[in-house]
């Protein structure tokens, strides 16, 4: 086969190309795969100590996956050279992710100290 011939064929036939699409890398990263930590180290027992720890890792452990998506899907639409409109509403989203982000984390600080400081007055009491 002469090199024309196998460049000519190697050109017709369409590359199939895996595409990582921003909108799923978002969508997943923010609702689903936060969702199931949350739903999978919820404490649905008595309170304890474990379990207030165990929570607030989760909350933290969901936000920071969410922050990481909104990075990503911020990646991939640059990497993908999209319009600058298109960067611009993913860097938005981005910031407004990560502040809201940062914002829970903190809360979920507070919440372990008033969980754990719950527990001790329990055990006082017993």
């Amino acid at each position: 086969m002469s090199s024309s011939v196998r460049a000519a064929t190697e050109s017709s036939a369409p590359r199939t190309r895996w595409v990582i699409r921003r909108r799923a890398v978002l969508i997943l990263s923010l609702f689903a795969i936060a969702f199931a930590i949350s739903a999978l180290l919820n404490s649905y027992g008595p309170l304890t100590a474990e379990s207030a720890i165990r929570m607030a890792f989760a909350t933290v452990a969901g936000q920071t996956i969410a922050i990481g998506g909104a990075v990503a899907a911020l990646a991939i639409t640059v990497v993908s050279r999209r319009s600058i409109p298109g960067v611009i509403f993913f860097a938005v989203i981005t910031l407004v992710v990560s502040m809201y982000a940062f914002t829970v984390m903190g809360n979920a600080a507070e919440l372990l100290l008033d969980r754990l400081e719950l527990v001790e007055a329990t055990a006082r009491l017993n």
